[in-house]
């Protein structure tokens, strides 16, 4: 039977068949074992697919990465590789050990190596990164894994010879405990880098990561040195000034003067026009370094940093994946990540069949997350709306989905390596539907007294708290910080019901912020706040 394809799909679809035309194309004109091997690519995906988990944000668990155990770990490992996955790249925030390393420090850092072990076993090619950056020593007062590096991060200044001595050192003792990575990446920047520093200066760190691993590394003729190029090797600030100059200059000093063996992870934002938009990659082509490169589509999967929630974002992976298909042919593969690889699980899973199969990405998103409850061995009719609850009008979200969630059974194989565990994964789609479900439908109310007013408010704060206080991200804070606006991204709706029914904020100030303390949501001094903030005109 035929089926009609239209609009959106069939826009896809047309640049889908261009994308491989185009390919097939180049093909031709090779020797018969390169073509081959490029009508490989175009069937079967890209050589290399790898997923980044970034373990540096400190919020729950097991939202945040950094709140696994080991099994949590084994099983994402695992989940990789039934979605396609056969790379890892891991940061277990190594920047949040402070110099010089405590015997304390030693043996935590110790206990991440079986971690890299176990990637390897499962199959997975795994790196391991770093960032040129440190931290002060206070933030050692609690375990590492407790430790909110960007609260206390400090810059390290290698035009200062001592303080670069300092740093190689401390570097060079944390690589001789994980000497076990295939792969060591170190981002240009964000964090890392300030105004004025040159290229001799990070490749300085580099060339001085291949001297440790080609001295104490478990299997050195193979770990290769990976540069990230992302926000640019010595700028003011991320994104405060054009970075074009100095990635040229970066590329250039990696292409004279890296050692062997080295490739590299040039890194893109969603959209061009945006932070570094594609010029890593159109910079990377152009200096001859596209063989070399594993193309990291940031911010396809999940935007960084963002509070935990199931955002679908299936535009954004079907416009990067296509259009880099198309314009960079000859790199070694394709990069993703996301700081909460749970709550984004439909975004990594069109990722990995889009970069396998350039046809998948044709398919509508309701026939993805289809396909996905088919994998997860889940109701289709609960797991769907759940997955699209931020996109969808009150009246289509079923009332009792939270409820019929929580009762439900994951019984696919894929399923039993969610980090968590399965029922726990259903029962945060049902907390988060809930949300969504309390919010809009307290944001549904007209207010015609100032007492209807402050209930609306109530119930709507009620409703992003609650999900808040399961996962407690607190963006760069430390982890103990009150309730804030900003830990969620919902709030504008309550903020524009109030823009449009509160007529008297004084008198609703006062009302709603006694109601949310009598109901427990909040303490008396951040319920005053919180909504002073809300009623602000």
């Amino acid at each position: 039977m035929l089926r009609v394809i239209t609009g959106q799909r069939f826009r896809y679809l047309v640049v889908i068949l261009v994308t491989v035309g185009v390919v097939g194309l180049f093909a031709g004109s090779m020797p018969a074992g390169e073509r081959t091997a490029q009508e490989d690519k175009v069937k079967y995906g890209q050589k290399r697919l790898g997923f980044y988990l970034h373990g540096c944000w400190k919020y729950n668990y097991p939202f945040a990465v950094r709140s696994w155990k080991k099994d949590d770990y084994h099983n994402m490992f695992q989940l990789l590789k039934q979605l396609g996955f056969n790379t890892v790249m891991l940061w277990p925030a190594l920047e949040a050990v402070p110099m010089p390393l405590s015997e304390e420090d030693r043996e935590a850092v110790r206990g991440f190596r079986p971690i890299i072990e176990d990637a390897q076993k499962c199959g997975l090619e795994t790196w391991l990164t770093l960032c040129i950056v440190t931290s002060q020593a206070e933030i050692a007062a609690k375990p590492w894994m407790e430790r909110s590096l960007y609260y206390y991060m400090k810059t390290v200044w290698l035009n200062n010879p001592e303080e670069a001595k300092a740093y190689l050192k401390h570097r060079a003792a944390l690589l001789e405990i994980l000497n076990n990575a295939d792969g060591y990446v170190t981002i240009d920047g964000d964090p890392g880098g300030y105004p004025g520093a040159t290229p001799d200066k990070y490749l300085m760190v580099l060339l001085n990561d291949r001297k440790v691993i080609d001295r104490v590394g478990t299997h050195h003729k193979t770990q290769r040195i990976i540069p990230w190029v992302w926000a640019g090797w010595g700028t003011k600030g991320v994104w405060q000034e054009p970075i074009e100059p100095f990635v040229r200059a970066t590329l250039k000093a990696l292409k004279q003067k890296m050692v062997e063996p080295w490739e590299m992870l040039p890194g893109r934002s969603y959209r061009e026009g945006r932070a570094n938009g594609r010029i890593n990659f159109a910079f990377a082509k152009e200096e001859g370094l596209l063989d070399r490169s594993t193309l990291m589509c940031y911010e396809s999967i999940e935007f960084e940093p963002i509070p935990p929630l199931g955002r679908l974002q299936f535009e954004n992976i079907r416009k990067v994946l296509l259009q880099e298909m198309k314009e960079s042919a000859g790199a070694r593969g394709w990069f993703g990540n996301a700081q909460q690889p749970i709550m984004v699980l439909p975004n990594l899973y069109l990722f990995a069949r889009g970069t396998a199969d350039p046809s998948y990405l044709a398919k509508s998103d309701e026939e993805v997350l289809c396909d996905l409850a088919e994998l997860l061995g889940g109701p289709r009719k609960l797991l769907v709306p759940a997955w699209m609850c931020l996109r969808l009008k009150l009246e289509e979200i079923p009332t009792d989905l939270p409820a019929k969630l929580r009762a439900a059974k994951l019984s696919g194989e894929a399923a039993a390596y969610i980090p968590g565990g399965a029922k726990r994964y259903l029962e945060i789609l049902a907390a988060e539907t809930d949300s969504q479900i309390r919010l809009l439908r307290a944001c549904a109310k007209k207010a015609h007294s100032p007492e209807e007013a402050a209930r609306v408010i109530t119930e709507g704060t009620g409703a992003l708290v609650d999900w808040w206080k399961l996962h407690r991200y607190v963006r760069m804070g430390k982890g103990d910080e009150p309730f804030q606006w900003n830990f969620g991204t919902r709030y504008p709706i309550l903020q524009r019901w109030c823009a449009q029914n509160v007529s008297n904020p004084k008198i609703v100030r006062e009302m709603a912020a006694q109601e949310i303390v009598r109901r427990g949501i909040l303490t008396e001094k951040v319920a005053r706040e919180r909504v002073s903030e809300l009623l602000k005109r």
